[in-house]
Order: structure tokens, then sequence, then C-alpha cells
């Protein structure tokens, strides 16, 4: 059913039919794409729940069933994205003043690339076997469904610098699939995984309440490095099912947030963390001078369960209309914590625990695919990707940026021989930008809650605030983002 040469009149009318549908139920709201997720794990090609290819162990390890004889897969993504960001001008006090100039524009340009070591971003390399028979299927892929790097300029006076200087975090996924056939056309899949978190984190911090100074600023440098042996180890839990019903297949995965940590998440073991005093008043060092490891940093945050569910029909030999959707269950990520150790860091005064306010919220990701096989060598496919906001525009900030976009796409598969195969993809993404105002964040809060009569009373709104990591100079702007994506994978089959 996947390679035919006959026409098929009337298929494009169906394409546009299912797009339109798909783009009605979406809710559209002014924000943008997901942080900390990869939407495109194994490429911009034709994966998903149904899909036979070794894209399968993430995208549901029940249909790797369908993954015949031995094969190989190696491939990347890009994302090469643009974040403005137009904070408000602030008055004296820190509150956010529209009568005021607006601060000057901050830009993210950031190119995340497979090609490092270990695996970078985008990086997707897998195996199976069917053993000989199609009764079991093993897998085995190595890739990175959840990142987030954003690389603000390192202007001391950026607009962005209480929220996000530099961010890379990253986690490395090293998963094990088998798929069982039960009678003619059902699957099952199970899919364990390995996590391998490491990360670096850079920003700001005010000694001066309320006074966005640089010269008064303190700066903290967070990094674990992010080689294999810097990570921390987390498990993770997956499985799947596939059916097909004449023409028409069905598929349901799930993989869980990570498990068996001593955190609720992930951690990342900064001990390459170093933090700068303000006016120029040099590293914080130990007793003997060194500047070097002598503070160390935690950072914990929380990922996501995910959902996948989809339908492929085949109206035609050689055709595919597919419709998917990811549920990503956001709503459990709502801060990262930052925690320090170091006596020198709190004989200088300096704030040994940090919170940054996330506030997501779950994501829906819908895609419609139209895909056509020209005389069994070249395969065509055209879809559409509406995403819907992980955070609420008054939530958006410097080190979240995030709303609606639209998303189309194009991708290509060509049969070079017998043995193996070339895909290929590109998509361009549009958020419309996004007005975070009013700002969830309140200057204000961390100095109220020091002044209140218990002193960190959480029964006192302005502590709550602090320990949701809102009390923190607004974030009130206007913020933008497009991403485009480039991928490409071989696929050797012996």
């Amino acid at each position: 059913m996947r390679a035919r040469t006959e026409r098929l009149p009337g298929l494009r009318r169906w394409a546009w039919t299912l797009a339109l549908a798909a783009g009605l139920g979406a809710p559209w709201s002014p924000a943008q794409a997901a942080p900390l997720d990869e939407p495109f794990v194994g490429g911009l090609g034709f994966n998903g729940p149904t899909a036979a290819n070794l894209g399968a162990v993430y995208w549901n390890p029940a249909a790797l069933g369908l993954v015949r004889g031995f094969q190989v897969m190696v491939g990347g993504t890009m994302h090469l994205s643009r974040i403005s960001v137009n904070r408000t001008g602030v008055n004296g006090a820190g509150q956010p003043d529209p009568a005021l100039p607006p601060m000057a524009t901050a830009t993210a340009r950031d190119l995340s690339q497979p090609f490092q070591w270990p695996p970078g971003p985008g990086s997707f390399f897998a195996l199976s076997t069917d053993l000989g028979g199609d009764r079991f299927t093993l897998g085995f892929a190595m890739y990175e469904p959840f990142l987030e790097q954003v690389h603000f300029t390192a202007n001391p006076d950026d607009a962005t610098r209480y929220h996000r200087i530099d961010a890379d975090l990253r986690n490395l996924a090293l998963v094990p699939a088998l798929s069982i056939r039960f009678g003619s056309d059902l699957r099952v899949g199970v899919a364990p995984g390995f996590m391998f978190s490491t990360g670096r984190l850079s920003f700001a911090e005010q000694t001066v309440p309320g006074s966005e100074t640089a010269s008064t600023d303190a700066r903290y440098d967070l990094a674990s490095g992010q080689s294999l042996g810097d990570a921390r180890f987390s498990v993770t839990l997956g499985g799947g099912i596939y059916f097909r019903r004449k023409t028409v297949e069905f598929g349901i995965s799930y993989s869980s947030r990570p498990l068996g940590t001593d955190v609720a998440g992930v951690e990342v073991a900064a001990d390459k963390t170093r933090v700068t005093r303000p006016a120029g008043g040099g590293p914080i060092t130990c007793p003997s001078g060194q500047a070097d490891r002598c503070v160390f940093g935690d950072i914990v945050y929380r990922l996501p369960d995910v959902w996948i569910a989809g339908v492929a029909w085949h109206p035609r030999p050689g055709a595919e209309i597919a419709v998917m959707a990811r549920w990503i269950w956001f709503h459990l990520q709502d801060r990262i914590d930052v925690r320090l150790t170091s006596p020198a860091l709190q004989a200088a005064g300096l704030p040994d625990h940090i919170v940054f306010h996330r506030g997501f919220k779950d994501v829906w990701d819908g895609r419609v695919r139209f895909a056509y096989w020209i005389k069994e060598r070249l395969r065509l496919g055209a879809a559409l990707r509406l995403e819907t906001s992980a955070v609420a525009a008054n939530d958006v900030n410097p080190g979240a940026v995030d709303g609606f976009k639209i998303e189309p796409m194009i991708m290509a598969e060509l049969r070079i021989s017998r043995g193996f195969s070339l895909s290929a993809g590109y998509g361009f993404s549009y958020m419309p930008p996004v007005t975070a105002h009013p700002s969830s964040f309140d200057p204000a809060a961390a100095a109220a809650c020091d002044a209140a009569q218990v002193q960190g009373d959480l029964r006192d709104p302005s502590c709550q605030a602090r320990q949701q990591g809102r009390a923190r100079p607004t974030a009130d702007g206007r913020y933008a983002r497009t991403v485009s994506d480039f991928s490409a994978s071989l696929t050797a089959r012996f």
C-alpha cells in the first residue's frame, strides 16, 4: 500500500479538507513553540505512530514491528531560530511604565545542530531487527526528546538578563524497544528509556531590589559540562499499540516523565559553576583563592509525560493521508529550582536558592500529512503542524517564550538502491508576536516578603510569589519568534 504508481484524482481535495478541519479545530491564541520539546524526533520525514520506520521507537514502539529485516538509521535535524524581546521601559522602582521609552531590543539567534559529541540536539541513531520473522521486533534508538537552547547577546545591560542570558538544557535518551504481534493486525510495544541530563544556565541576580542597574547585579553561570560523564541519570517508561483494519491504521503511545531520581524531575549537577560579584568585584573565591569549583550548583526541573495518537488512511495504492496529535503534559513544569552551595557565597551576601517561574500548561501538537509514492522510488509529502501555547501570555518571559504556532512542511524520501534510502524535510514555524502585559513577575515582591511581619511567611502573597519564582524583575513587553527546521536521514536495510 505504500508504493504504487496509480494516479490519485481528487486526493488533493481530501488533503485540503483535512488540513482545514485541523486548523479550525485548534485553539488559536497569540504565543509560540513549546520550550524543552523536540517536535521532530527522527526528522521531518514520514514519522508518526503508524509509520513503518525506525522513528517508531519514539513515536510508537508497537509500529516498530512493521520494520522488516535488519535496519540502521542515522539522521539529524537543525533548528535555526530567532527570538526578539522588546521590554517595556521601567521606572525607578522597577515597575513597567508604557510612558517611558522601551528598552533596547534583545535578540537570540540560535542554530541547534547534531554534529557534535556526545550527540547533539536533533541527532537520531536507531537500529532494529525482526529476528527473521514477523512475531517479534527488537530496536534501539538514541535521541534527545527534551532540550532547550537560547543564547541572548552578552551585553551586560541586556533586557533579558534577569530571566535568561544563556541556556543549554539537554536530555539524551537511550531507548531499547520491543514490538510483539498478536493475531494478524494487532501489535503491542514497550520502550523503557535511560535519560542523561546535562545543562548550562546563566543569568543576572539583583543585589538592590527594584534597581535594574548592571553595576549592582551579580552574574551566575551554572554548568555541568555536556559529556555523559557529567550527566545525571533517570529512567522513563513507554509503550504503544498499533492496529490495522483494511486500509486504515491506528496507533497510540505513551512515554512517561523521568522516574527514579531523588528530586521531582531531572537534576543537572552544575559542578562547573561560577558566581561573579557586582560592580566588577570578580568571581566568588574559596579561602585559598580558588575561583573554579568553589561554588557548586544544582538545577532541578520537571519534564512532561507525552501521549501520541494517530490514524493513517490509504485511499489508493501508494497514497496516505495521516492525522496525528501529541498531548504534552507540561502542567507539572512549574519552575526551575536552582540551589548553590558555598560558604564564600553566603559570606558575600548573595542568594544560594533561586527559583524561575515557568507556569507551563499542557500543549496540543496536531498534524495533517499527505504523502504519495511516485514509481516506487520517490515519495513526496506535505504537512501542516499546529501547536498550542505552553505559556499564558502574562507568564511569557525571556526564559520561556512560547505560544501558538503554525508550521507548513514538505518532505521527500528517495530509494537510492534496494538497501538504501534518503529522507529530507523542511518546515518554517511562525508565531504571532506575544504581548506580556500585565506580567506575572513582580519586582517588589522580594522586598515585600522580607518586610513581612513574619519573614518568609508563605501566607503572605509576596512570599508566595518569591517561592513560585515570580519575585523577579518584570517581563512586561513584546516577544516574537520564528524557526526554520531542516532534517536529513539515511536508512540502510540488510
